[in-house]
């Protein structure tokens, strides 16, 4: 014989009653606190060059270890434009451009978010009000597009974990329509030593100088 009577179990008597003040207020400061992380992450200009400086950092060892498994030459070519980034392709023709690479042969192509962009110091001095005059190493940046190495604007990493040169990559956020004035913090990616491939990622402070991030 069918029972005659239904008795809720607790968590359908829970949901029946619905949510209390005291949980809903709980759930509308996690949603409030969220909120102000993500807006944070999107309004504050030392957010947005920090995003991009760890992002060419992990490329840049990203690029190293597919250089030693693959035993071939990865080569990063950097791109000044309207929208700055780089190209990171396998050089096959040695010529160190990955522009006339085949399709195949690009491994991967980044553009920075449209407020970050390289260091711009062509026209130093003057240099950018807030930003620094030397890279973290005391090479001054007269006459730099913020790419700074011992030649073109390039780096290649070798099958045996070493680079062609190094130097530093610099990135930062201009004030709106006024590349001579800095907003937020300044980031440089460092290749310290060709020899061993070592990369450090750098943070430029008013204050300070040049600090580790």
């Amino acid at each position: 014989m069918a029972n005659m009577f239904h008795y809720p179990l607790p968590f359908q008597k829970r949901l029946a009653q619905g949510f209390t003040l005291i949980e809903l207020s709980v759930v509308m400061a996690i949603v409030c606190i969220l909120a102000t992380g993500v807006v944070f992450m999107y309004s504050n200009p030392t957010a947005k060059v920090k995003g991009v400086a760890f992002a060419i950092l992990t490329d840049l060892n990203w690029a190293r270890s597919e250089s030693v498994n693959r035993n071939q030459d990865v080569l990063i070519d950097f791109v000044v434009g309207t929208r700055d980034g780089y190209l990171i392709c396998l050089d096959t023709d040695s010529d160190r451009d990955c522009n006339d690479e085949a399709a195949g042969d690009i491994m991967k192509a980044v553009l920075f978010r449209e407020e970050v962009q390289f260091y711009d110091c062509v026209s130093a001095p003057p240099y950018p009000e807030g930003g620094p005059s030397k890279t973290p190493a005391g090479t001054k940046l007269a006459g730099k597009n913020g790419l700074i190495f011992g030649g073109p604007n390039y780096i290649k990493w070798q099958p045996d974990g070493t680079s062609s040169d190094n130097g530093s990559i610099i990135v930062y956020h201009p004030a709106r329509k006024n590349p001579q004035k800095v907003r937020g913090d300044s980031y440089a990616a460092v290749i310290s030593s060709a020899s061993t491939g070592r990369i450090r990622l750098m943070r430029w402070r008013r204050e300070s100088g040049w600090s580790k991030k």
